[in-house]
């Protein structure tokens, strides 16, 4: 008698097999099916499907996440009781893309402001390991412990992977990263993890960005700057001061980059001499759009923000809330 259980996947027919003390989002994965999700620590909620038939129980969440509906799965937490049907309409029959453990080399080192560092790494040709864009990676320590960052490069066949990481006071990797690490370096990476892709259609899109949150988004633009143009894409980004938005030397040359997007710095500490816009970044979305019935959100960033931004535009803007597409930073020191 198998150990493992069956989880089947509706409507689209897949199928993978998933052992007990497994969560279901580790096995679909490692069978090469993307259910959504981003964090993968219980947060964001990306990851939460209906569950059909079937039953399943749930590691207890962090402090910061909300409890699983009734009759709803949270895959990143869950764990199989007997064989499962979960709704996952946008995930195909056929297993895709799997997740791949890989050696890196450090190939350039940027320290483009006061705690931001761009890494970028070249991975073996031999490895595998591809992603699309607004996907993330991890980095792996010797004592097993992760920390994650999203891909900043669009999609290559170079072997190039680009993160752009904060300096957080005490933090394993980050502060590693910033004050010590040089091209030359070895590293031990795993992925592509998460479901952030530019989803088709012809809706307007808001890109909303908070610190390095701009990552993915640049991902997003340098592979479909073209089509974003087309959908008339508006960045959001807000950062304390004008340091740090560390990617935009002038809106001038930001958008002469990316022809047809727009960008609007919004600071939340900024000094007498800013012109621009101020206070919350999700807040200078809903005084512009005021209606966001008819948009796709990319949001990316703090967690505190993406919530804020979520309430706040499918309660007053009246965006549809399957179309606010989330990649929320989990703060790991």
């Amino acid at each position: 008698m198998s150990d493992k259980f069956t989880i089947q996947l509706a409507p689209n027919g897949g199928r993978f097999e998933c052992g007990p003390e497994q969560t279901i989002l580790d096995a679909a994965m490692a069978a090469g099916y993307w259910l959504p999700h981003s964090c993968r620590a219980g947060s964001c909620n990306s990851c939460h499907l209906p569950l059909q038939a079937g039953s399943v129980r749930h590691a207890a969440p962090p402090p910061d996440g909300t409890p699983v509906a009734d009759g709803e799965c949270r895959t990143c937490l869950g764990y199989a009781l007997c064989n499962l049907t979960l709704e996952a309409p946008n995930v195909p029959k056929e297993p895709g893309q799997r997740i791949v453990t890989t050696g890196a080399k450090v190939v350039e080192v940027e320290r483009p402001s006061h705690d931001v560092v761009v890494i970028k790494l070249q991975v073996p040709a031999q490895s595998g390991f591809a992603f699309q864009a607004g996907q993330y990676a991890s980095v792996l320590m010797k004592d097993g412990a992760k920390r994650s960052y999203s891909m900043a490069n669009a999609p290559n066949e170079d072997g190039i992977v680009e993160w752009h990481v904060r300096r957080m006071e005490g933090g394993r990797f980050s502060t590693h990263a910033y004050d010590k690490l040089k091209a030359g370096a070895m590293l031990r990476i795993e992925g592509p993890f998460g479901t952030f892709l530019l989803q088709p259609g012809d809706a307007p899109v808001v890109l909303l960005a908070s610190g390095t949150g701009y990552a993915p988004i640049a991902s997003l633009l340098k592979t479909h700057g073209p089509e974003l143009a087309r959908r008339k894409a508006v960045l959001y980004w807000g950062g304390r001061t004008w340091a740090d938005l560390y990617a935009v030397d002038s809106i001038e040359s930001w958008e002469a980059e990316y022809p047809g997007v727009r960008i609007v710095p919004v600071l939340s500490e900024a000094g007498p001499e800013w012109a621009g816009r101020t206070g919350f970044v999700h807040a200078a979305v809903l005084a512009d759009l005021p209606d966001l019935s008819a948009y796709e959100v990319y949001a990316c960033g703090n967690p505190l923000m993406i919530d804020a931004a979520r309430a706040s535009f499918t309660a007053e803007a009246g965006l549809p809330p399957e179309r606010f597409f989330a990649d929320a930073f989990v703060v790991n020191h």
